[in-house]
Parts: C-alpha cells; structure tokens; sequence
C-alpha cells in the first residue's frame, strides 16, 4: 500500500529537497550554496526546508548520504578497480567531494547525536567490512596475497582515498585515480 497522509508528502519533500541539494552542490559546490538556494529551488521557505531536516549539518549529511550510497564496489578486475573507478567519478563533482571533505573533518568533534557523527560513525565501520570482504574474495582468488590483513588494507584504502581527495580539491592537477592504482598494484605485489 503506498504511503499516504503526511508522512508521504513529508518524504517526498524530503526527496525532492536532497535532489535539488544533489544538483545545487555538484553546479556550484558547497562554498557556493545555500540554504535558502535550496529551499528556493524547491518552493519552500528557508525555515520551511529545515524543518524537514533539523539542520543544516543534517541537509548536508542527508545529501552526502544520498549520493553515496554505499554499495559493494566491484570493478571488472575486483574491488580495488572498483574503488578506483568509484574516485575516479567523484573527479567529476568536486561540490560533492568538499561536501564530504568537510563534513568528514568535522564528524568527530560534532555533537555525538548529531546526524552528522551518526552517519560518519555508521559510514566508516560499514565501508572498511565491505571492502575486507571484497579482498578477501580476491585473496581467495589468487589477486591479493593470502598474508595481507584485509581490514587493515581496506582502512589503508579508505586513507588514502580521502586524502587523495582531500590533496585533488586542492590542486587538481593531482591523479586520484593513478595514485590508488598505483597503491592498488603494489597491494597486488
């Protein structure tokens, strides 16, 4: 039975908000959007648009969580070309890398029931399993060598990624996608 009342028109409120922010960021990146820029683009008040989301760190989060989604990783080589390729696309909206850029660097001194400390706390342990899990299906496979730590390559990974990231917002000349290919071959070595 679809969902009726105000709980439907409040979540779809919801989705269309985030799909705006979705677009609004990635156009113009963080430092360039408001939320008053969101709320217009959806015909809503700026208190309007909050109500829905607490916060504007809980907009930003609910964004992030949003377009990432995350999901099991594979490549056509295994996971690590999975996550390469995955960096590769976020080179393409760097709005949405310094909404996660930002957001990241500040979850740990958030309040602790914040939804941006929540989704980061949940985020990280979640990731790190998924990709242990995919290496150590290609340690299985013969593509990783059996005496490499899974969990800690995942959170080697994960480091490197973000730092990556982190460097490319910053000098764009910066290969994100090269540099965890290259750490992706020696991992293989």
């Amino acid at each position: 039975m679809a969902a009726r009342g105000p709980y439907a028109k409040t979540a779809a409120t919801r989705d269309q908000a985030l799909d705006a922010a979705l677009r609004i960021i990635a156009e113009r990146g963080l430092s360039g959007t408001t939320v008053q820029e969101i709320a217009d683009a959806v015909g809503m008040t700026k208190a309007g648009l909050l109500y829905h989301f607490g916060s504007r760190e809980a907009l930003l989060t609910a964004v992030l969580a949003r377009r990432e989604g995350i999901e099991v990783l594979s490549g056509e080589h295994g996971v690590l070309d999975g996550f390469v390729e995955a960096l590769r696309a976020n080179t393409s909206v760097p709005g949405l890398v310094a909404l996660y850029s930002v957001l990241a660097g500040s979850a740990g001194s958030a309040d602790a029931d914040s939804e941006q400390r929540r989704y980061f706390a949940a985020r990280y342990p979640l990731l790190r399993r998924v990709l242990a899990a995919e290496i150590e299906r290609e340690q299985r496979a013969g593509g990783i060598p059996t005496e490499r730590d899974p969990a800690a390559l995942a959170s080697l990974f994960i480091a490197a990624a973000d730092g990556l990231q982190n460097q490319w917002l910053l000098d764009p000349d910066i290969d994100v996608a090269a540099h965890l290919e290259l750490l992706a071959d020696l991992v293989r070595t």
